[in-house]
């Protein structure tokens, strides 16, 4: 007879009393009374069990070891005397609070397999009674249930009636023989090899290989698609990867796009069969950034009819909405492609177009067919000369020496997406040249306020469509005008000039700025270019950097521009008045103020998440940046994108992070607060961290008010309606973070700056404003009202 043990890591009487009561009784001679009529519900359980075992042709008996804390069991696993060696280890009954209860069965497997005895476990081996630090019964069990749960693992609060919670612990002890012992079909995944299907082993490979430690997995499970999230998972805990969620498909690419932006990770998307088309417009952004990864999406099997969920089908063809979006594909159909399927996709890879798409069946995706992995994700093998760009026009490279060597001509360099070495070059040619820097609201952060720990004297805000700073508006407008032509460059640096770059028509930018712009696609020189160059920035600020020559007199020329617009105050005198609710002109002047001194006085660094909407557009033009952030507006200009994103920046900023989200992207997409303090959670330094999201309600959306007060001057009545209802305060502990909720009506300046300087932290701060359409940048229009006029204007022709 086999012998399993049955192992009690508690300490509490009661518990201990019920697994030797219900293991006795398995055991044991059945009591008349239980097959009578009025027999109660444990008994009748039991009775029920006793014959069930009785039919089986191959006996099994519990030995139960009680131990009274962890160490003690890891201290039997290893005495070589201790009877627990002699027992296959298949049920725990445990005890933990809420804090360590989904971590405690990883860690005993773990253990086990580093003694050298792994454990059989099936999805009933761990029974877990939820109990606080002193009572065996709390009076309030919501406060001690985790956020989350896990398969594999009963959770349980301890019921007061002893009878009840022993009919449970004897309905688990059977549930795991039948899933482990009896029930063959269901014991063949118990026993089935742990071993990764090759398609994820394959897919990790190529990413280690490529992309070292610089990659992310996210996923969103469904039944097709488990086996290979799975396999994926056990290899990233193998070499520290976190496993990156979502709270849908969609914030998956979210992810991907800010992980790309901001860390220069790549990624692996899986979803289930069926969900291609959840991405959504993200999709498209996603393939603008062209972050490499891969899109893993499962398939239902071929030939169904008409089947459930199904990628392929007689309905309709997911492959077609990739094809269209020109997104390179790979459809494998049976484990006999997985070799040729995988060396297309790598291939389409390492020309540089990512995403990649696979589509795969079931067979695939759970399919350990054994493939020559070395050779199989080996890069030189597979290696595509990259494009070259055309050799730069002497005559154009000498005309952009000239311009930024010799001509008295104020330059702006508007900066796209920059690499660290970019964006080092970018602020010491512009110091050396009198350049005036500015950044975008796709792309915040690309150069800033500050960088290196000291302000940047060159830096004068951001430039857009909105949003776009005052410094910005005077350096290039003598009054309500563009400065002539000839007296002024705008330069677009890796950028491709979109409409969301400035406030200036197309039409203006070709008859009224002189622009030079930098791209190393062709595809993307715009139309209105003067001097297009189509080359890497990195090589262009390395040629100019080699080719500086500017003279001291034109120097200090342009540094007193610069001076003269940075002299202009970011905010005027009516974005002072406090109101009750606050103006977003008040409450964002006031947070730049502070986000300045705590900057400046204690070396704060952060990366900033801006969603779509006028409050996000605030943000980024009243609050100083120290590193670059991430921004809803980037692409198809996405309310919710950011806000989606959040978690997986919380998991890997090394910074802060604050994060300002309107109430309309807020009501657009789904609650993330769970999904990022989980991520925030996984970070080793979780203690030190602070993430602060503010989300600013004005009951409308309000960016669109003002395009229809400018427009209309009427009210815009329902459309424009967010109905919102704030949560209440309070400090949470939640695992080895605070959560902290505030209702913010007025700007405390002192609380504030507490809160910011919180470590271990995920500030929530609902800032009730009140709607206004002036000032921030939102439209030129709003530039020459009689608030906005400086003295220096007034008579300015």
């Amino acid at each position: 007879m086999k012998t399993l043990a049955l192992c009690v890591l508690a300490a509490r009487p009661w518990l201990r009393r019920d697994v030797a009561v219900v293991v006795d009784a398995l055991h044991g001679p059945l009591e008349p009374s239980a097959l009578h009529p009025s027999a109660s519900l444990y008994e009748g359980l039991l009775a029920q069990a006793r014959r069930y075992l009785a039919q089986q042709a191959r006996p099994v008996a519990w030995r139960v070891f009680f131990f009274d804390s962890l160490p003690d069991w890891q201290q039997a696993l290893q005495d070589p005397d201790h009877g627990l060696r002699a027992c296959s280890q298949e049920l725990f009954i445990l005890q933990a609070e809420a804090s360590e209860a989904l971590l405690l069965p990883a860690r005993l497997r773990a253990h086990a397999q580093e003694a050298g005895q792994p454990l059989r476990c099936s999805p009933h081996s761990f029974l877990l009674y939820l109990l606080g630090p002193d009572d065996d019964l709390p009076v309030q069990p919501s406060a001690l249930w985790p956020d989350a749960s896990t398969g594999g693992l009963h959770l349980r609060l301890p019921h007061p009636d002893a009878q009840t919670r022993r009919a449970d612990l004897l309905r688990v002890l059977l549930d795991h023989l039948d899933h482990a012992h009896y029930n063959r079909l269901l014991a063949r995944s118990v026993d089935a090899a742990e071993r990764p299907p090759t398609l994820a082993r394959a897919l990790h490979a190529f990413m280690q290989r490529r992309w070292p430690g610089r990659w992310d997995f996210h996923s969103y499970t469904g039944s097709v698609i488990a086996s290979f999230i799975e396999g994926m998972r056990q290899l990233g805990q193998a070499d520290g990867r976190p496993q990156l969620g979502g709270v849908n498909e969609h914030a998956l690419a979210c992810a991907a796009i800010a992980g790309w932006q901001l860390f220069g990770r790549a990624y692996v998307l899986a979803v289930t069969s069926g969900m291609v088309d959840e991405f959504k417009g993200t999709l498209a952004n996603l393939q603008r950034t062209r972050a490499p990864g891969f899109i893993v999406c499962a398939d239902s099997a071929r030939g169904q009819w008409h089947a459930f969920q199904g990628t392929v089908e007689q309905a309709g063809d997911g492959r077609v909405l990739m094809q269209a979006r020109g997104l390179p594909q790979v459809y494998i159909e049976s484990p006999e492609q997985l070799d040729a399927g995988l060396r297309q996709a790598f291939a389409a890879l390492e020309k540089g177009d990512g995403p990649v798409v696979i589509f795969a069946s079931p067979a695939v995706l759970e399919s350990g067919v054994a493939l020559d992995e070395p050779g199989l994700v080996e890069p030189s093998a597979r290696l595509v000369p990259a494009a070259q760009a055309p050799d730069i026009d002497p005559g154009r490279w000498q005309e952009l020496l000239s311009l930024v060597n010799t001509q008295r001509k104020r330059l702006l360099w508007f900066c796209g997406r920059l690499s660290a070495e970019e964006r080092s070059l970018v602020h010491d040619i512009a110091e050396r040249a009198g350049i005036a820097l500015c950044d975008g609201i796709a792309h915040p952060g690309s150069v800033a306020a500050y960088a290196g720990g000291r302000e940047q004297a060159n830096y004068l805000g951001t430039l857009g469509l909105y949003g776009f700073s005052r410094a910005v508006h005077r350096y290039l407008h003598q009054g309500e005008s563009l400065r002539p032509v000839e007296a002024q460059s705008l330069f677009f640096l890796k950028s491709r000039g979109d409409q969301i770059c400035t406030p200036f028509s197309e039409g203006r930018l070709a008859r009224h700025l002189h622009i030079v712009q930098v791209t190393n696609r062709g595809q993307d020189l715009a139309p209105f270019a003067d001097l297009p160059l189509q080359m890497d920035l990195l090589d262009f600020l390395q040629r100019l950097r080699a080719g500086l020559r500017v003279d001291a007199e034109l120097l200090r020329w342009r540094q007193a521009a610069l001076a003269e617009a940075r002299r202009c105050p970011p905010e005027q005198l009516v974005d002072r008045i406090e109101t009750l609710p606050m103006t977003a002109n008040y409450f964002f002047h006031r947070l730049g103020g502070l986000l300045r001194r705590l900057i400046e006085e204690e070396g704060l660094r952060y990366h900033g998440v801006y969603d779509v909407g006028r409050c996000g557009v605030s943000a980024l033009r009243n609050v100083p940046r120290t590193d670059p952030g991430f921004s809803g507006w980037y692409g198809r200009a996405l309310m919710g994108d950011a806000l989606m994103a959040l978690p997986a920046i919380a998991l890997h900023s090394p910074h802060q992070v604050l994060a300002f989200i309107g109430d309309g992207a807020r009501a657009l997409v789904p609650d993330v607060e769970q999904q990022l303090l989980r991520q925030m959670g996984q970070r080793p330094d979780a203690a030190q961290a602070n993430v602060s999201v503010f989300y600013l309600h004005n009951g409308m959306l309000s960016i669109i008010q003002s395009y229809i007060d400018l427009r209309f001057a009427r009210d815009g009545a329902a459309q424009v309606h967010v109905p919102w209802r704030p949560r209440g305060e309070g400090l949470d502990r939640r695992g080895p973070l605070d959560l902290q909720r505030r209702q913010l009506l007025r700007f405390d300046e002192a609380q504030l700056r507490e809160d910011l300087r919180a470590r271990g932290r995920l500030n929530v701060f609902e800032v009730q404003l009140t709607h206004n359409s002036s000032g921030d940048g939102m439209s030129l229009a709003s530039e020459g009202t009689w608030s906005r006029i400086t003295p220096s204007e007034e008579h300015a022709p």
